[in-house]
Formats: C-alpha cells, structure tokens, sequence
C-alpha cells in the first residue's frame, strides 16, 4: 500500500509538470476571440454585450470543471450609473468678463472633458474661482504639502498629473515618491479624491503625455462615457465638476494668469509652494442621468488537495469588461470597442490557466476571478476584496492578468510588483529554465515606471489590503520586431476601436508566459510558507495586520 501511494504521488507530480501543455496558443485565440467579437459589443457592464460575456465565462467555468465558490459563480455587485447629458451640459471659463475658450464634450475632438461625480441630476457652478494648488500632494512622510493650509473650500482646483518629480544629482530622487516609479500620490484618483477631501467644487486636472504616462486621446471622451460608483466605505468621490484638459490648452489658460505651462510645472517643485488664485472663474451647468444598475464579479474555484492548506487561496485575476461603443463615431464607423488585448486576452488566458489546474491541482485552493468594471476605475476587484466570498485573511496572494503579451516571442516578460514581494524571486527562478535566442527570458518590473501601472489595474485592491500581488503584463523587446513595437502597437490600439486580433497577433507568446505563470502558481500553491512582501514595503504593515504576523 505504502509503495503503491509513493507510485500514485510521483505520477501526480509527473501530470502536473505536463498540465501546463493543456495551454495552448488555439485554446487561446478562441477564448479571446469570442470575448472579444462584435456581438459582445464592447463588453460594457449592465449592457448586452456585458451580460453575454458574463454567460460566456460561467458556461466556460462549468465546462473546464470548475467548482462555484460558496455554491456561487457570480458575486451581485450594485453600482451607481453616472451618464452626463452632452446635449444639456455646459462650461465656461471667464477672465475679468472676457471668455476663455475650451471645447468641451458636444465637439467631436474635445480638449476639455468634464463631469460630475455628485450623483445629482443637476449641477450648476457660478462664478466659482479657479485657484492652482501644484500638484495637490499632501505627503507628511516626504515633507510635502501644496495646500499649506489655505481654504479652498468651494473652489476649483487646477492641478498637475504625477508626483512632484524631484532631482537629486541629475536624477529623479529615489528617496522622494519613489524616484523613476509613480506612486499613488501621482494618480488622477488621488487629485479627485483630494478635491472631495477639501470640500472643493471641482477639479481640473491638466495632461501631458509624459506628466499621464499615455496620450489625452485615452481619457478625451471621460466627459461622454458612463461612470460607476459602489457602495463600498471609502470608494471613490463625489465631487460636483471634474475635467481632464489637453496640454494646448493648458498652456493656454496658463497665460490667461501670467504663466506658462512650463512655469506652472517648475514653480510646483518648490517644496514652499502655496497655492495661486488665477484670477479666472468656471461657470457650469451638468445634467446627469442617475441609475442603479448591476453588473458581477465571476469565479470559480480549484480545490486544494491539502486538508489544511485547502483553505488558503491563490488568486487569478484578470477583468472581462471594457468600454462599450464609441459614442464619438461617425455614422458607418466602426464603433465598437472590442477589447481584444484590454483584456480579452488576459480574461482567456485565466479560462486556460483554470483548465489545467483542474487536471493538476495543489495543496492550496486556486480562485480564478473575472472582475468587472474594471475599467470604471477597478470597481469590481475593489468591491471583492471588500466582500470576498471566502475570509480575507484566507486570500494569500494575487496574480492579475492585464494585456499580457500577444505578439510573439519576447525576450522580456514584464511582471509589474516583481520586486516587491517573494513570489517575484519565485518566478525568476523558474524563469531562467525559459530560453529565448539561448538566454533565460527577463523578467522586468514596471517597464514605464512613471506610468505607475501597479496602481491602475486589479491588483491594487489586494495590495491595499496587504494581499501580496503581482501584475503580468506584456514583455517589450520582442524577437524580429523593431525595438519600439510595443510602444507604437499601444499607441495605435489602447483604449481604440483598434484593439482587435489582427495580423500582428501572435500568441505563441502568451502560451509560453502563461505556461510558466502556471508553474510559479503551482510552486506557491504546494509552499508551506505563503508569500510575502519584502521588507520595507509600502503594504508590509498591512499584510501583518491582515495575518497576524
């Protein structure tokens, strides 16, 4: 008996070495394929296309064979639908009675977008100052305010993007918001969230591609679309104008108060600066259509073989949603946001990932979770993480899927957070058993490190909650392809009705990069020692706090 349980153990290491050829390259072009065809119509949440995706992936959980989490595939989330009327809406900048002109959301190209956050039907600003307040970053542990206690209650703010980018011999300083990497101090949330905290009337928040990380292009029709809010304590703003306004115009309203756009960013970095009245005023009159919709968060689950260890869950995470129709397209133009690489191709590749650990599980349960409205602003991990189905403190780790790579074979994979926690050193360990032109892949962090990435997609909410987590993106430097593919093939596709399987699709990539996510789950699911962050990191205190440590 004792021979024939050794036999029955080696062969389940053996299978389980070999289940990871279950993910395929043609296993994965027909998920993505079908996420991200025209019938799902851009798989907005609490749409058509939305509730056809959603009954999609369930019938693929069934499928693969895995069980319902809590007798349950889907976790009811109830949101607010914020959906501005264009037609209805209106801004106006005034400089001592003389109009300063933007084009706001009724022009095809706006270079001023604006809503309202309030969840009021109306909204009407009148004559309401717009002072400067920097970059609105209130940061005791670096010494930085830019609010210096003045009263901006009831003003709009006009602030940059970004950390206050400070210099220490010629380069970023490392000891100041973290030097190359953005941190969440530098994210458009946070200005909003400062507005909301201040008792402000709103917020304009000026673009630049450099001080953003992408193009205005991206978040140019912010004022059109809808918004979602959800009941969780501490989510998110309510706030009565918000706008994102280009880098023309910026520089243009600049001058309207004695500066440039320039001069506006250099006297920011001033440790001593206060903030400016711009002389200028916002008038505003918002409707907004206020409805309670729901969408879900979808999973399923892989059940430990460990008696104890059963209990404790690795998470696969990736979102299923993306933006809908283009409400900007011209009549015969394509306007459906299909989403193929954001992230049909990161929702696909859980279903194949899921698919083999049902023939090779581990000692630790391993949840596979599709989360919505992520794009609303990580709605739908935020609200899991706040309602797990299972404790929070049984959640031992996250591995978000988010654009990973579909055009060939690279010689990077670029796993955001991989230096921040022990499943990175896991993975590059198993990684240098994976060769490219004779060499071990390279495993990168942030590949754009003041895009701040690690605080933009699904991640963010378990390393909030001290969840150790990794985020696998795309690697860059790909073989026979030019060194700036990756930055040109985003450019020309993120956010686009562009982004859809075309003849650049190669997944060869992604079935090699998921084969080793499969293995590093594999290792942290048969550890026993769960992962943990490396000392000294911003969600150390939490993760202790979280399990007792």
């Amino acid at each position: 008996m004792k021979r024939l349980l050794i036999l029955s153990t080696v062969v389940l290491m053996s299978y389980s070495s070999n289940a990871s050829t279950i993910i395929t390259k043609e296993k994965l072009l027909e998920r993505i394929s079908a996420l991200s065809a025209d019938d799902m119509k851009g798989r907005a949440p609490s749409t058509v296309g939305g509730e056809k995706a959603i009954k999609y992936i369930v019938n693929e959980y069934k499928s693969i064979g895995l069980k319902p989490v809590n007798g349950l595939y889907k976790q009811q989330m109830k949101m607010v639908k914020i959906q501005k009327n264009v037609a209805k809406s209106s801004v106006k900048i005034t400089n001592k009675n003389k109009d300063f002109t933007v084009k706001g959301d009724e022009n095809p190209n706006p270079n001023f977008t604006f809503w309202s956050t309030s969840q009021k039907p109306v909204v009407d600003i009148k004559n309401t100052e717009i002072i400067y307040v920097g970059y609105g970053v209130e940061a005791p542990e670096f010494g930085w305010d830019d609010f210096k206690g003045v009263d901006v209650k009831g003003k709009i703010l006009l602030m940059l993007n970004n950390d206050p980018p400070l210099t220490k011999n010629g380069k970023l300083d490392p000891d100041l918001f973290k030097g190359e990497s953005r941190t969440y101090y530098g994210r458009y949330t946070y200005k909003f969230e400062q507005a909301m905290k201040h008792g402000a009337a709103g917020a304009i928040l000026i673009h630049t591609t450099p001080s953003a990380g992408y193009g205005y292009s991206v978040l140019q029709d912010a004022g059109v679309g809808a918004h979602f809010a959800i009941d969780v304590p501490g989510s998110g703003y309510q706030v009565d104008f918000l706008a994102h306004m280009d880098k023309e115009t910026s520089n243009a309203m600049a001058k309207q108060f004695g500066y440039t756009l320039d001069k506006l960013f250099e006297i920011a970095l001033d440790k001593n600066f206060k903030p400016i009245s711009t002389g200028l005023t916002l008038n505003s009159h918002i409707e907004t259509d206020i409805s309670s919709v729901e969408t879900h968060n979808l999973f399923g689950m892989v059940e430990g073989t460990d008696p104890k260890l059963k209990n404790e869950f690795i998470v696969f995470s990736a979102h299923y949603d993306h933006l809908g129709k283009d409400a900007h397209a011209k009549e015969n133009e394509d306007s459906i946001f299909n989403g193929a690489w954001d992230n049909g191709s990161g929702s696909g590749a859980i279903l194949s990932l899921a698919e083999a650990f049902v023939k090779a599980p581990t000692k630790r349960s391993i949840l596979f979770l599709h989360c919505a409205a992520e794009e609303s602003g990580t709605l739908g991990s935020e609200y899991f993480v706040a309602n797990p189905p299972v404790k929070r403190n049984q959640i031992v780790a996250d591995i978000n899927i988010d654009m990973p790579n579909v055009f060939g074979i690279s010689r990077d994979m670029a796993v955001i957070g991989v230096n921040s926690n022990s499943m990175g050193s896991a993975l590059r360990g198993l990684a240098k058993s994976v060769l490219v032109d004779g060499k071990p892949v390279v495993i990168t962090d942030d590949p754009n490190p003041n895009a701040g990435l690690f605080y933009r997609s699904d991640q963010v909410h378990f390393a909030k909650a001290g969840i150790p987590a990794l985020f696998v993106e795309s690697g860059h430097d790909y073989v026979e392809k030019s060194h700036d593919f990756y930055e040109k093939k985003s450019a020309t596709v993120y956010h686009k009705v562009a982004d859809q399987i075309d003849a650049d699709w190669d997944l060869t990539g992604l079935e090699r990069d998921m084969r080793l996510m499969f293995k590093l789950a594999t290792k942290l699911g048969n550890d026993s020692e769960q992962p943990k962050w490396n000392a000294g990191n911003e969600f150390e205190s939490t993760y202790n706090n979280l399990y007792k440590k």
